[in-house]
Parts: structure tokens; sequence; C-alpha cells
């Protein structure tokens, strides 16, 4: 049996629900899942807490809520994963309070309770889960971790960036940046000996890898750090989405820093 949820767990669950439900889809869900609608409240909000409040008060237990909560959030409903993660990481912030989640089938299990809002947000987020498929690399956590859970995802771009830049420079010992630092760790010049490589550059396979790799690095750059470097942060709406994305690009560029050495070269 699920302790009852006091109203301020009730009432931040509802806000969540409503802006994924339209009114109509509130009353069809209320409904599926057996819970009859109050006559208290007109706007979507209200409907909600309202009528999850009388059946909790009904029950004397909070099952049917999380039940509710469980219909809502099931994968079926869903065609695209980012949307049911969007949803299932708000809800989750919220339920961490009160020692439960919802896990990615859609399935709530108990979890240690937390206390602070960046605990609940680290929770919510899973910050350390794989992201898309693809695990985020151990060097870029330290970086970003703080603006992520604190939802400032415009500087959070920016950190990422900085430990692809960073992690060059300590693989090299150049203290430049961006577009620089990276011809100053892969440029061939006229001699092909380059201060960093990953492969032997043996072929004109090997070497078009490494040109590659080499410009895919001065893009990330050139895309992702110069634009939020010299845009006002007022005019630009930088979503978790597009953060996700710079979190795999980096991702991919450090994990092939992992098998980078140094040539001997300089």
């Amino acid at each position: 049996m699920i302790k009852s949820f006091d109203d301020i767990t009730l009432r931040n669950l509802s806000d969540i629900i409503s802006d994924m439900l339209t009114h109509s889809k509130i009353s069809e869900h209320l409904a599926g899942a057996g819970i009859t609608e109050s006559n208290q409240g007109s706007n979507k909000t209200d409907r909600i807490f309202y009528a999850l409040k009388a059946k909790q008060e009904q029950d004397k237990c909070g099952n049917n809520i999380i039940a509710f909560v469980v219909r809502l959030l099931s994968p079926k409903r869903y065609s695209e994963e980012n949307i049911f993660e969007t949803h299932r990481t708000a809800i989750n912030e919220k339920l961490a309070y009160e020692g439960l989640e919802i896990d990615k089938a859609g399935q709530p299990r108990v979890v240690n309770k937390v206390k602070t809002i960046s605990e609940a947000k680290a929770r919510s987020l899973k910050i350390k889960e794989k992201v898309h498929g693809i695990g985020v690399h151990p060097e870029i956590l330290p970086y970003c971790e703080s603006e992520w859970l604190k939802e400032n995802y415009f500087h959070a771009i920016l950190e990422i960036t900085k430990s692809v830049a960073e992690r060059l420079r300590g693989l090299s010992g150049y203290h430049s940046d961006g577009s620089e630092l990276v011809d100053e760790c892969f440029g061939l010049g006229k001699d092909k000996k380059p201060m960093l490589a990953f492969n032997m550059l043996q072929t004109p396979s090997d070497e078009s890898e490494h040109k590659g790799f080499g410009n895919f690095c001065k893009g990330f750059f050139s895309m992702y750090r110069n634009p939020k470097a010299h845009n006002p942060k007022l005019l630009e709406d930088t979503q978790l989405t597009q953060m996700t994305e710079v979190l795999v690009i980096a991702t991919i560029i450090q994990n092939k820093l992992d098998n980078t050495f140094k040539t001997g070269y300089k």
C-alpha cells in the first residue's frame, strides 16, 4: 500500500499533468482510471487536483494516484521518446520526495527519498545514465553537471565544449583554444607529422580519417561554442534537447580521444 500524498505533492503532480493533457483527455483518463471528477475547479490543474484528492480520501491511500500516473506514463501512449522522457522526468522530480520513481518501462518503484531540490533534479534527470543509447563520457560530467541540475542548458553547452578543449590541452600540452588548438594537435603539415594521432597514418584512408576527425572537432567548436560565446543568452531559447545533442557529439569526440596518443614528432 502506498502512503497518501500530501496536498503539496498532489498539487505539483496535477500541475505537471495539466500540461500533458487537454480538458477532454483529462476526463477520458480520469474515467479510465476509475476516478470520479469533482465539481470543484474549472482549470485543468484544479480539475485533476480535486479529483485525485477525493479519490485518495476515499481510498485512505495513494495507490490509485500512482495508478493514474502510471496510466499516463505508459510508453504505449507515446510515439516520441524525448516527449516521454520529458514527462517522466518532471513527474519523477516530484515523486522523488515521496521515495517513488517511474522507470523507463512506465512502472513505479521504491527509491530512497530525497530532501533537496538538487537531489530531486539529479534523480529525475538521470545524468549518468545513457543518452539516446550513447553513454555520456565521464570526462564530460564534471563540467556540466551543476548547470544541468539547475536547468541552465545555455551554460551547460558551453561547459561541455570546454571539456573537449581541456582534454586536448591535457593530451598535447598546448594552451590555445578552439580551431587553433585542434590544428596544433592534429595538423599534418607538409611533413605529415602531427602532435596527436589515433592511427598510424600509413595509408590514404588513415590520413583521411585523421583529417576528418580534426575537421569534426573544429566544426564542433564553431557550431556549439562560438555562437554561445557571442550571442546573448536572452536571444536564444536553448532547450534540453539541444544540450543532449551536444552531449552526444562531445561523447563521440571524447571516445576517440581515449585512443589518441602522442606521436613523438613534436
